[in-house]
């Protein structure tokens, strides 16, 4: 490294596209524009037009990994990371960590590996297969990142990867640019936001509301849910919500940039998952002062206190879903105490320039420095 040269982290990931962890990440990258280092990224698979959110410097690269088994891929990042000579690779989720070897004998010197959720056919992180990989591919990795407690322990307890290599670091949020006037109206607005696929159980949400409907004859001029995302589902949500006779309850607004404003023009956030780490999305809700609604998951119940700025219900029942909702239309004042609330918390202890700091630490300590 050459003395008077910025250190460069290549951000390795299996897709860059819209989606909670690549705005972790993209935000993060962004906040440290002006600090040690040069940032690139690099996706596996492809990259969309959400890298036009990355700061103007920041190069991006895609390998075009085929579906499933494709050993060329190794080559691939081998010949890029010889070009480019980044000092750190930083890989995000099970789909990159493999590449680690790759990247120690191309001379890559720092390895960090960030875990921020379970994949759908591992909600509980069990799959001995993945654990063997992980812990095989250990020695090439200087620290893992987890996002939450609950990753936190996993990889201590489950996947037995050493404790003085695990660092936890939460994933924090830019709090002024979630602190818009809200708009008010008389329908209690539900919003979700989040990729359109089986970990997010949309069918779940979706339902929940049919039963709240049905069970309390509802109108569309009392209660609403907008849907704001995009995905492989979409074709199939659109035709249960038709189903479900929800057509005028359910707005699908797509992939949208202004998510601040949406937040602002509603009163709850819900979501269904059946696995996460911690969503960037519910930080985002709680900075904004929104009300929660979310699953027992994960790392949601280090941000959420059930009952006092939101409630936590179990995953894959629609019915305790439609409960909680039920909630907030019985008593709208919960909506104001629970979204002041989650506000709080999240200027408090989740601020991103406190993450944005720990991230340039382990950097640090991974070269050595």
């Amino acid at each position: 490294m050459l003395a008077n040269k910025k250190p460069m982290v290549a951000h390795l990931i299996f897709r860059f596209d819209i989606g909670g962890l690549e705005r972790v990440m993209v935000n993060c990258i962004n906040a440290m524009q002006g600090s040690d280092y040069k940032h690139v990224v690099i996706a596996l698979t492809q990259v969309s037009d959400f890298s036009k959110h990355l700061y103007e410097g920041v190069d991006v690269y895609q390998l075009n990994k085929k579906s499933g088994k494709d050993l060329s891929s190794h080559w691939r990042l081998f010949k890029l990371l010889r070009k480019i000579r980044p000092d750190i690779l930083h890989t995000y989720n099970l789909a990159a960590i493999e590449y680690h070897p790759i990247a120690k004998l191309a001379g890559v010197k720092g390895n960090i590996h960030a875990e921020h959720g379970r994949e759908i056919c591992d909600p509980e992180g069990l799959n001995r297969k993945h654990n063997l990989l992980r812990k095989l591919v250990s020695p090439f990795i200087d620290y893992f990142v987890p996002v939450s407690a609950d990753l936190d322990g996993w990889l201590k307890s489950v996947v037995n990867i050493a404790p003085r290599k695990v660092k936890l670091i939460r994933n924090g949020i830019n709090t002024q640019a979630f602190n818009l006037t809200k708009v008010t109206a008389d329908a209690v607005r539900f919003i979700h936001i989040a990729r359109f696929n089986p970990v997010k159980d949309q069918a779940s949400l979706l339902n929940a509301l049919s039963i709240l409907v049905k069970k309390h004859s509802l109108k569309p001029s009392e209660v609403n849910l907008t849907m704001v995302g995009d995905g492989e589902l979409m074709v199939t949500l659109k035709a249960l919500t038709s189903e479900l006779s929800l057509d005028e309850y359910v707005q699908f607004t797509g992939a949208r940039n202004d998510i601040a404003e949406l937040l602002a023009a509603a009163d709850v956030f819900v979501l269904s998952s059946i696995a996460e780490g911690i969503p960037m999305t519910v930080l985002e809700a709680m900075s904004s002062g929104l009300a929660i609604i979310a699953t027992r998951i994960g790392g949601l119940s280090e941000i959420v206190e059930d009952g006092r700025s939101g409630y936590l219900v179990e995953k894959q029942n629609s019915t305790v879903l439609a409960d909680a909702m039920q909630n907030y239309l019985t008593d709208k004042n919960k909506i104001i105490e629970h979204g002041r609330n989650g506000k709080f918390l999240i200027e408090q202890k989740f601020e991103e320039s406190a993450v944005v700091q720990s991230y340039l630490t382990i950097y640090q300590k991974s070269l050595g420095l």
